[in-house]
Order: C-alpha cells, then sequence, then structure tokens
C-alpha cells in the first residue's frame, strides 16, 4: 500500500510540475510533509544530497526520498530499493508521455496564439514556485525553527549565522569572473563540502 501511495504521490508531482527540479520542492515538501515520510530537516539534506550528485535533480531527489520511504517498511533494503525505483519511475513517466505527445503536436501549433499565451502565462508561475523552494529551504536552513504555519519569536530563536556566511561568500565567489568564465558549478559545490567539514566538523561550529 505505502508503495501505491508513493507512486501515486510522485506521479502527480511529476504531472503537474513545469519548470524543472526547483520547480517540484513546494509540491514534494507537501507530500513529504503530509505523509509523514520524514521531517524538513531530513528533506533538506536530500536537497543537498540530490544536487551533489550527478544526473537531474528531480530525479536524484527523488530516488532518495522514495528509498527513505521504501526503507521504512518491513521489507528493508530490498523496500528501499523498490522505493528508490517506483519514485523514479512515477516521476518521470508522466514527462515521458507528454513529450512523446508534445513532439507530435508542437511543430504544428507552435506559432498558435493560444499555445504561445499559455506558454507566456506558465513563465512567471515557474518563477514563483522556484522563489517560494529557495525561501522555504533558506529560512530552514538559517532559522530551523521557523513554520511558516504560525510564525512567532520562537521561530527566530535559533539563527544559524554561519549557514548564512557561508551561503554569502560562496555566493560572490560564484559571481566572479577569470577572464570571461565564472568558476564551475561543481567546483563550487566541492568547496561548499569542504567549507562544511572544517565549520561543523574540525571547528565543531554551531549548526
Amino acid at each position: 500500500m505505502q508503495f501505491l501511495l508513493l507512486f501515486w504521490e510522485y506521479f502527480q508531482i511529476g504531472l503537474f510540475t513545469i519548470g524543472g527540479g526547483y520547480a517540484m520542492l513546494p509540491m514534494v515538501q507537501q507530500v513529504v510533509e503530509r505523509n509523514g515520510w520524514m521531517t524538513q530537516a531530513e528533506l533538506i539534506g536530500f536537497v543537498g544530497i540530490a544536487e551533489s550528485t550527478p544526473g537531474p535533480f528531480a530525479v536524484n531527489l527523488a530516488t532518495f526520498v522514495g528509498m527513505e520511504v521504501g526503507k521504512a517498511t518491513s521489507m528493508g533494503v530490498f523496500g528501499g530499493i523498490l522505493g528508490a525505483f517506483v519514485a523514479t519511475f512515477a516521476v518521470v513517466l508522466p514527462s515521458f508521455v507528454v513529450i512523446l505527445i508534445v513532439t507530435k503536436l508542437f511543430i504544428k501549433f507552435k506559432e498558435n496564439k493560444y499555445v504561445n499565451g499559455a506558454m507566456s502565462g506558465i513563465k512567471p508561475v515557474v518563477v514563483g514556485l522556484i522563489l517560494s523552494a529557495v525561501l522555504t529551504i533558506a529560512f530552514a536552513v538559517v532559522f530551523p525553527k521557523l513554520q511558516f504555519d504560525s510564525i512567532n519569536a520562537e521561530g527566530f530563536s535559533e539563527f544559524r549565522y554561519v549557514s548564512l556566511i557561508m551561503f554569502a561568500v560562496l555566493f560572490v565567489i560564484s559571481r566572479i569572473k577569470f577572464g570571461k568564465k565564472r568558476i564551475h558549478p561543481i567546483l563550487i559545490v566541492v568547496l561548499s563540502a569542504v567549507m562544511g567539514v572544517v565549520a561543523f566538523g574540525f571547528f565543531n561550529l554551531p549548526r
């Protein structure tokens, strides 16, 4: 039953998410919290892993969440493998079907004013979804006790300034140009991992 629920939830996410993996995050967060599959902190950890590992972010995140859900069943490790497969298959299935249909129809209708209007209307929604995901993760990292459904002073009682400083430093580094090129994103990810090991592992700074 849990695997059917996992398939259905991720099938809906794959079907209704427009704009890539980051636009998917608000829906993933709602699904995870509604079904009690993991905490927000655990989800953010999986987001970091999914971003740091090779492959599409959305697929990686689905795989990690599915594996965690499957492992929580009585099937153990095998359940984790099955859960990873189910979530990954479910999230890519709608895109696979839709792209087959769109490939056949888009060339015929690409100049249609209604199709162009729909595409133009979708763009701001995608921006809003991505911005929502960014803000949700940012506040969860910097203010881990903050809950958007009940904002109060307690939510701001824990301020993780080290994470904020690391973000600011890495953001500045990512904007620096050497000649005409910026630092490759992979190097930024590696640098962030090194900074995390030094700050939270070696110096044991507050997270």
